[in-house]
This record gives C-alpha cells, sequence and structure tokens, in this order.
C-alpha cells in the first residue's frame, strides 16, 4: 500500500461521491475529522470502522500530509445490531402477546355473554313447552279450542329451538370452512315466495303490512336458494321483531345487468350509529333488546352477511336513526344462463295423509330410535295420516323387524346403544330385500362429515333433529316405488 493513495482503504462507492476529499476538507478546516463507515482492507473485504482524520504540519504550521487513524469496530457494531434486533423482535413479541391476551379476554366475554343468551333463549320456548304440556296433562279432556291452542304452542316453541339450534350449527361449519352451498340456476320469484312464507307467521302476529315489488321480468340467480331465502327470511323476521304492531314492511327487488338487488325496509325502531356498526359481529345484541321482540343470540345477521359473501354479494345495514327505521340491502350477482325449471312440484304433507303404496295398501314405515318418547310420537302422527308403522328402540330389534315387516320406508337414529344406524344400514343394504328400501338417518349429528359417513353407509337421507313432523311427513311420502318382488 506504500506509495499508493489513500483513497484505496474507501469503498468504490464512497470514492464515487468524493467521501475521501470531503473528509480531507473538513480535517484542514476543522483541525480533525472523525466518521464512522463502511471502509476496505486490501484484498477488498469490507468492514466497519472508526476513524479520525488530522493534518500533518511542519515546523512552520504548514501542512505536509495527514494522519488516519481507524480502528475496527465491526464486532461492536454486530453486536449492537443484535441487541437493536433483539429489542425490536422483543417489542414486536410482547405486542403480540397483548394482542392475543385481549383477543382472549375479548372471546371470553363473548363466550359468556353468549352462554347466557343461549340459556335465556331456549329457557323460554322451553318453559312455553313445559306449560303447554302440563296443560295437556290437567285435566281428562281438553276442549277443542284449548288444545288446538296448546298443539299451536308446542309447534312453535319447538321450531323456535330448532331455528335457534340451525344457527349455531351453521356458524360452526362457517367457522371451519364447511358451509355446504348447493347452488343452482334459481328463480328470484320463487326464493323470495319462500322467504315470506317463512316469515309471514312473525309478520301476522304483530299485524304488520307487508309489501312486495319485484321485476316483471324475471331474474334468475345462481345460488344456493334455501340459503338465499334463509338471509330474507331472516331480514323479514327481523324487521317484523323491530317494528311496533301495525307497522310496515317493503321487500323491493331490482335488476341491473350485473346483480339483483334486494331491499327490506320497515317503519320500526331504527338503528343508532353503534348499532349500526356493530349489528353484523357475532353475537352481538342491541343493549335495549327486550324480551318482546323475540329470541335472538346476535347470530343471524353475521350468518347472514357470511353466506351472502360466499355467493360473492354484499350486505348493507341503514337507518336515519332511532324512531326512523331500518333498511337492509342485499346484493348478487345475477347469473349468466337461462333458468330451465323442470321436474314435478314437491310433494305437501297434505299429500302424505292420502298416499298410498300401491292400490289401497297403506306405506310400510318403521321408525327406530333409542328415545321412546320420540318413537312413540312420529309413529302416532304416521299411524294417525294412514301409514302401516312399527317402531323399534335398538338396531339388533330394527333389524329383526326389518326382515320380518318389510317396510317401504325405514328412520333410522344413528347413536343407537349397541348395534348403531349406520351398521344397521350397512347390514340392510347387503340384503336382497333391503337394496330398493328407502333408508333415513335421523339423527342429532349435522356436520358435512356426518351427512357423508350417512350416506356412504347406505342412507338415502340425512335429517337433523329435532325433525318437524311436516317434514317427516314429506320425506316418507316421496318414497313411490313399487312392491319388490319379496314383499
Amino acid at each position: 500500500m506504500i506509495g499508493r493513495n489513500v483513497e484505496l482503504i474507501f469503498t468504490e462507492e464512497d470514492r464515487r461521491d468524493g467521501v475521501p476529499a470531503q473528509e480531507l476538507r473538513r480535517a484542514l478546516a476543522e483541525g480533525s475529522a472523525s466518521d464512522d463507515r463502511v471502509h476496505q482492507r486490501r484484498d477488498g473485504r469490507r468492514f466497519w470502522a472508526s476513524g479520525s482524520v488530522m493534518p500533518m504540519h511542519d515546523a512552520g504550521r504548514g501542512v505536509v500530509g495527514f494522519v488516519k487513524i481507524l480502528r475496527d469496530e465491526t464486532a461492536a457494531r454486530d453486536a449492537q445490531e443484535a441487541i437493536a434486533a433483539g429489542r425490536v423482535h422483543l417489542l414486536h413479541a410482547l405486542e403480540d402477546k397483548e394482542r392475543a391476551r385481549a383477543e382472549l379476554e375479548a372471546a371470553d366475554v363473548a363466550k359468556d355473554r353468549f352462554l347466557a343468551v343461549l340459556s335465556h333463549e331456549l329457557r323460554n320456548p322451553l318453559a312455553a313447552i313445559s306449560a303447554a304440556s302440563a296443560a295437556f296433562g290437567a285435566a281428562q279432556r281438553l276442549d277443542d279450542e284449548t288444545a288446538v291452542r296448546a298443539r299451536g304452542i308446542l309447534q312453535r316453541q319447538v321450531n323456535t329451538m330448532r331455528s335457534l339450534l340451525d344457527d349455531l350449527l351453521d356458524i360452526s361449519r362457517l367457522r371451519l370452512g364447511r358451509l355446504d352451498l348447493k347452488r343452482r340456476r334459481s328463480a328470484l320469484a320463487a326464493i323470495v315466495a319462500a322467504a315470506v312464507e317463512a316469515a309471514r307467521p312473525s309478520i301476522d302476529q304483530r299485524q304488520h303490512v307487508l309489501a312486495v315489488n319485484l321485476p316483471e321480468a324475471p331474474v334468475e340467480l345462481d345460488v344456493d336458494p334455501t340459503r338465499i331465502s334463509q338471509v330474507i327470511s331472516n331480514l323479514l323476521v327481523n324487521a317484523a321483531k323491530y317494528t311496533p304492531q301495525g307497522g310496515h314492511i317493503a321487500l323491493d327487488a331490482e335488476a341491473s345487468a350485473a346483480d339483483v338487488t334486494i331491499t327490506v325496509s320497515d317503519n320500526g325502531r331504527g338503528l343508532n350509529a353503534e348499532a349500526l356498526e356493530s349489528l353484523f359481529e357475532m353475537f352481538w345484541r342491541a343493549p335495549d333488546l327486550d324480551s318482546s321482540s323475540g329470541p335472538s343470540m346476535g347470530i343471524g345477521l353475521s350468518l347472514a352477511r357470511n353466506i351472502i359473501a360466499l355467493h360473492g354479494g354484499t350486505l348493507q345495514a341503514r337507518s336515519d336513526g332511532p324512531g326512523k327505521g331500518s333498511s337492509f340491502i342485499v346484493r348478487l350477482p345475477i347469473a349468466g344462463a337461462s333458468l330451465h325449471e323442470g321436474g314435478k312440484p314437491e310433494g305437501d304433507a297434505a299429500a302424505a295423509a292420502t298416499h298410498v303404496r300401491n292400490g289401497d295398501a297403506p306405506l310400510r314405515v318403521l321408525l327406530v330410535d333409542d328415545n321412546e318418547d320420540i318413537v312413540w310420537t312420529e309413529a302416532s302422527v304416521l299411524a294417525a295420516r294412514g301409514f302401516e308403522v312399527r317402531t323399534a328402540v335398538d338396531g339388533l330389534q330394527a333389524l329383526e323387524a326389518m326382515e320380518q315387516f318389510r317396510p317401504d320406508v325405514a328412520v333410522l337414529d344413528i347413536a343407537m346403544p349397541g348395534m348403531d344406524g349406520r351398521e344397521v344400514a350397512r347390514r340392510v343394504r347387503r340384503e336382497p330385500w333391503g337394496r330398493d328400501m328407502l333408508l333415513i338417518a335421523a339423527t342429532g349429528w349435522g356436520s358435512d362429515d356426518d351427512r357423508r359417513r350417512s350416506l356412504e353407509a347406505g342412507f338415502d337421507d340425512h335429517l337433523v333433529k329435532p325433525i318437524g313432523l311436516e317434514e317427516l311427513l314429506q320425506r316418507v311420502a316421496s318414497e313411490r316405488r313399487a312392491p319388490g318382488a319379496d314383499d
């Protein structure tokens, strides 16, 4: 290095920027110049150094050269950087821990609130069911009006509990990413009609006036019609709940080239700014919600928004404030292909009352459940509708009854002591007389995996408890196969 330019210890970038000359000028002007920067060795390796440059003077104080002293600080700098990086990492870890703690606390509060609401909402229908049941046992004979009212209470409250449990199951499926959509070309008018029919009891109970306005031209959607009908019905029921008796509810649909907008509006209690911001959150309920508004766990709107999002649409809420009504706006893309409706309409429960298998021979039905109250109730209703019914309370009894009775339809519980329903189904399907039998699983397990396992075991359908008797009648009445050779 002797005799070569001192600039060689500077990096190429610093030489290009004129750093060596700047350092010397500063040393001349100020007597010294200090700097911490990257330098390079003779072989080109780089290191971090702390350096000072001072001018050299002769006896007459003239500058005859410069002295530069470098101290290699690479190890110290690496240590400082490691400490700084560790400090940043620690801060991030503390922030993550604090965020996780806050989320856990919020989840714990939400859980407690949810359990309290669930307990409250399930106790209400249970109390009504208990009272109606007591009415049946209070006297030897009830007059027709009392009996009809008691039956109506039981049916309404059981439907309420079923709706609450269905929402819970759907939320669970959503969180696990297992909510199954059965999409097909569907007419908007049919979807709305089903939603209005489902919400009609709530609307009529409060004596509201409902106006429905649909586009004159048919509108076709590529959706799961049951799920979209569920969303619209939920919005209509909410409008009925939170609108004073005798109010006005409107369902308006408008179609453009790309999408359809469905608006459910009312002249009810309205929403403040806090409610508009929070009402789609899971388990959120208005602080001033009273019991007269009906059952609510704060699930419906969150579930509805998620269902609409899965269809590529949006759900929004609007209100001008408390007492000024509310509007909920659903936007869904319009299907690009024509809707081809075919097939025969599904039969209703009335058809089950007169359905016969062949000529005047009644359809044979076997009901299997280890809960004797369930099979007794279902058997009584089916027998009253003209079916020939047998019952069993475990898997072995079910197999014996099937071999002797040869039912056209068997409704089997899954979870039974000893042999479960799926094993019964597998054994039945191996028999020549059981290959064409309609097998329906009736169970409290309703996940997609449960349904798949039932179908793999040989079931034709999988119904989730509590099963409405009208639903069961429709499903049983749909069996129209001719009698087999072994009957």
